[in-house]
């Protein structure tokens, strides 16, 4: 079963393409070839013995998708590599079913690994590397990673391709290729790079065609929806300046949506815009609610659902589904949710299916979506018509919310259409202004169907929450000086012909064009456009400040004994926080158990060197209590860690403390052994026996309190049992 998943996902990495009946029969030759140049490169263990194969073509290539797997289901080595009839190695994958526990320190070092990977990629792409740029990763990885990863990114004289990369995968312990990718498009034209603008003319574009602007930003909590105010891009998806002409670009066509595409897409927004909760109640704790609360009933909801005219809801509309549900961003709103069925005909024809979802203390209806049947496809309404009536609908259904909105205009709405082809569907959006500036998470969105002239679907998002002043907010002028100095634009060749939007099917013409690089300005994608609206510093996507993630360096270990161990973990991202790590200075219980929770629930701890609040120390705390490490009463977080005290911990971790719990069986050679504590004994014994210590010589200086640096050899000889 595994093996047929590692096929699936080399599936999944290749473009997509229309198989127009590919004859096996007369590409044996093909296939040969493709087997041959496979094995030139790698290596197929001897007991991958079973064979299968996929093909596909892309244009006039033919895509081998080739598989070796053991015979014996889960023991053995499977392989699946992705060749096309040029030689070229698309996509290769290595899994080798083994007991092996990923949550060991690596036998080979970052650098090391880099030196692999490019000696692979030199292998497979001989000359290749002269026109790759290396992509740096300061995260570094996880403890539980099998891999170190990396990605090499494509460049044309000297200006980087970004989707055009290699990224490969080389074994932390073994230094052996398991994964490696290429995204390339071949033959492609790249434009001269002489007669382009300035980095300045470039700033100035982007002023004045893409540009931020001051928002209100909506965040989900815990105990609710928090706003905050800041400047962000005005338009959110990835557009580009043009290098030459300075114009605002988006790579890919903007072409209409067919019908069936529409439905799909118009139920996609109206799920996810309208906020719909995932905690649904009991009928019991549906009827406390609504006797405590005053939410209306479901009979009082259904009936309100059906009286409102736009969804057409006669007596042949039956309820399939209705649920009651908190609304998971305004936490103290509770919604209804209505699916309604139309029943069909013998022919099986006139399909109508209705999702509603309301407010369920108002009865004001928050979304609804309308999939239905209809017998022709040839649209009646242009986009004037459509957005005039979209508009009166609003007016009619909200005309109080609707005075407080603003026309949402994509930045390519002006887009041509074939002769005689005009969309069947829109979608409108009017985004929430308060006091004049944009809340983009707020608003009312609106799918109108061009062929009915009806209006398809409809949300809502509108919150009763508190705003932020923005008087104190910085000027325009300062925020694209630091956004400029922090971020920056720099030149790329983007491929035009690769499409980012729903689309017809495409003619065999287009298809046979030659792929074209254009030349843009973009911005670096290294750190998010969000600035906060009163310092102008950076934000992250939750309206905090944005916090570089680096790999741990250390400046003051450079002559230390433990700098090696050091060092190894910081790979890994096992470390407290620098630039200064203080190695001999004494360690507070909290930074241990952080050590400790970064090798033991690496993925929830992972690149958190330092605990930075009174509710992420707590947390860590109870996270170790429940699992046993620590227990109740022995939590003293700015204590400082005695070495007896540090043993104990890091014994329960590995899960012996039952046995070192034993009284009487165990002999501690240690001088001092008078000075443990009687209860730790058998840890000390343990932990020693275990070299996870080794003391003072003969001696073990429990009472003695740990230094920073010793703390992170123990952990070190922790990950070596």
């Amino acid at each position: 079963m595994k093996s047929k998943l590692v096929l699936a996902v080399a599936l999944v990495m290749i473009v997509s393409v229309t198989l127009s009946g590919v004859g096996f029969a007369k590409d044996n030759a093909g296939l040969e070839d493709a087997i041959k140049r496979v094995k030139q490169l790698f290596v197929i263990p001897e007991e991958s013995s079973e064979f299968s194969y996929a093909a596909r073509t892309m244009g006039d290539i033919m895509i081998w998708m080739l598989e070796w797997y053991p015979t014996k289901g889960d023991e053995g080595t499977s392989v699946s590599v992705t060749v096309d009839s040029t030689g070229d190695i698309l996509n290769y994958n290595c899994y080798k079913y083994t007991d092996r526990d990923n949550s060991k320190l690596p036998k080979i070092s970052r650098s090391e690994a880099k030196a692999k990977a490019e000696e692979a990629i030199e292998k497979i792409n001989p000359g290749i590397l002269d026109s790759l740029e290396f992509m740096e990763d300061n995260q570094g990885i996880s403890i539980y990673d099998q891999a170190y990863y990396f990605t090499y990114v494509r460049t044309y004289n000297g200006i980087v391709v970004p989707s055009n990369k290699i990224s490969l995968g080389i074994d932390k312990h073994t230094g052996e290729l398991i994964s490696y990718n290429k995204s390339w498009n071949k033959d492609v034209s790249f434009p001269s790079d002489e007669k382009i603008l300035s980095l300045k003319e470039a700033q100035e574009a982007y002023i004045k065609n893409l540009g931020v602007r001051l928002t209100y930003n909506a965040v989900a909590e815990k105990d609710g929806v928090r706003v905050y105010a800041a400047y962000t891009p005005v338009y959110s998806s990835r557009y580009y300046i043009d290098a030459v002409t300075g114009e605002r670009i988006k790579p890919g066509s903007s072409i209409y949506l067919t019908y069936n595409e529409a439905m799909k897409k118009g139920a996609a927004f109206s799920d996810a815009w309208a906020g719909a909760g995932d905690v649904a109640l009991t009928p019991e704790e549906m009827a406390a609610v609504e006797e405590v609360s005053g939410l209306l009933t479901q009979k009082e909801a259904e009936k309100i659902a059906r009286e409102f005219k736009v969804l057409g809801l006669d007596d042949t509309f039956t309820v399939e589904s209705a649920s009651l549900f908190k609304d998971w961003t305004v936490k103290t709103n509770y919604n209804w949710n209505f699916y309604f069925l139309k029943d069909i005909d013998e022919s099986g024809k006139n399909y109508c299916g209705i999702n509603v979802t309301m407010n369920a203390k108002t009865g004001e209806i928050l979304s609804f979506h309308i999939n239905r049947d209809r017998e022709e496809d040839k649209a009646k309404f242009d986009k004037e018509a459509s957005k005039k009536a979209v508009e009166e609908f609003i007016k009619e259904i909200q005309p109080e919310k609707f005075k407080e909105t603003e026309y949402n205009k994509p930045a390519d709405e002006e887009i041509a259409y074939p002769e005689n082809e005009q969309p069947t569907y829109y979608e409108f959006s009017y985004i929430r202004m308060v006091d004049g500036v944009p809340f983009p998470d707020n608003g009312i969105r609106v799918g109108f169907d061009a062929v009915t002239g009806k209006i398809q679907s409809y949300s809502l998002e509108w919150y009763d929450v508190e705003f932020p002043s923005v008087k104190n907010a910085v000027e325009l002028e300062k925020i694209y000086e630091i956004l400029f100095k922090e971020i920056g634009l720099e030149l790329q060749y983007i491929i035009v012909n690769e499409n980012d939007v729903v689309y017809l099917e495409k003619s065999a013409e287009s298809a046979d064009k030659k792929t074209e690089a254009k030349l843009v300005y973009a911005l670096n994608d290294d750190k998010p456009v969000r600035f906060d609206a009163n310092t102008g510093a950076i934000l992250d996507n939750d309206g905090k400040p944005y916090k570089e993630k680096k790999a741990l360096e250390y400046t003051d270990i450079s002559d230390h004994y433990a700098k090696k161990q050091i060092e190894l973990l910081a790979e890994i991202g096992v470390g407290l926080e620098g630039p200064e790590l203080k190695p001999d200075e004494k360690i507070k219980q909290k930074d241990f158990l952080l050590l400790i929770s970064q090798v033991l629930n690496g993925y929830q701890y992972y690149g958190k060197s330092a605990l930075s609040s009174d509710e992420e120390t707590e947390n860590l705390y109870k996270s170790l209590i429940r699992q046993g490490i620590v227990k109740e009463g022995e939590k003293n977080p700015e204590a400082y860690l005695t070495r007896e005290e540090s043993v104990k911990f890091v014994i329960r971790a590995l899960g012996y403390d039952k046995v070192a719990d034993i009284s009487g069986i165990f002999n501690c050679t240690f001088k001092d052994k008078d000075e443990i504590n009687p209860e730790l004994i058998g840890y000390v014994v343990i932990a020693k026996g275990l070299k996870i210590v080794n003391g003072y010589g003969e001696y073990f200086g429990p009472k003695d309190e740990l230094k920073r640096a010793d703390a992170l050899i123990i952990i070190y000889n922790y990950l070596q049992i």
